[in-house]
């Protein structure tokens, strides 16, 4: 039974895996197509389940919190406030509506900087350990690309006929380029980490305590 539920689903997911993989290579295929069609749309309705899931999560932990008068309440209040007001206003108004587009631009745009100004921080200071501890042709390297991506993101007055040719090519080139391999190594192991459970069966063990603890 416990072999049962463990090849089910890996089989059904490699031949989910591969079809929607056909449908995408072989377009001149109608049916292949239109399957790998079908599994996107039920893809996209368990990611909506999915985030259903996430939202009652977070309510019941931050809800928990607030409740409970934990630490850190007071986060949790201002995020379910928050949340509750944006469900609320755009349930009623409609995604597209001025209001919806104003409260997102008050609440969700703030937030997206701060987490983006976090990660330069956290970024800068990644670097400075990383010299400390190694300094190599590789740390040189990222130091280098740290300090011209910062310039050239950077509002320089009077340099924009330098800054700006430099920020597109960076973005266009090296950043897009990055990302494809990145995008592709992760699908790359992927598949071949799913290749190896289903043909080979190779699973990572399980840890069993010792003398039946």
């Amino acid at each position: 039974m416990n072999l049962v539920r463990r090849w089910i689903p890996v089989l059904v997911a490699s031949v989910v895996g591969v079809v929607v993989l056909l449908g995408s290579l072989f377009r001149a295929n109608v049916w292949l197509v239109q399957a790998r069609d079908l599994l996107v749309d039920w893809a996209i309705v368990l990611a909506g389940f999915a985030l259903l899931l996430g939202i009652l999560n977070i309510l019941s932990v931050h809800g928990g919190r607030v409740v409970r008068v934990r630490k850190g309440w007071g986060y949790s209040l201002v995020l379910l406030g928050s949340a509750t007001g944006l469900a609320l206003v755009t349930a009623i108004q409609g995604p597209s509506a001025a209001s919806t587009q104003v409260l997102v631009d008050m609440l969700i745009v703030p937030v997206g900087t701060a987490l983006a100004a976090l990660v330069l921080f956290v970024l800068v200071g990644a670097v400075f350990r990383m010299l400390r501890v190694r300094r190599d042709a590789a740390s040189l390297l990222f130091l280098a690309v740290a300090v011209i991506v910062l310039l050239v993101s950077t509002p320089l007055v009077g340099w924009e006929w330098l800054a700006q040719p430099l920020r597109d090519w960076f973005l266009n080139v090296l950043s897009l380029a990055g990302m494809r391999g990145l995008v592709l190594g992760v699908a790359l192991g992927t598949v071949i980490t799913a290749l190896r459970a289903l043909l080979l069966g190779d699973w990572p063990r399980e840890r069993r305590n010792v003398g039946g603890k």
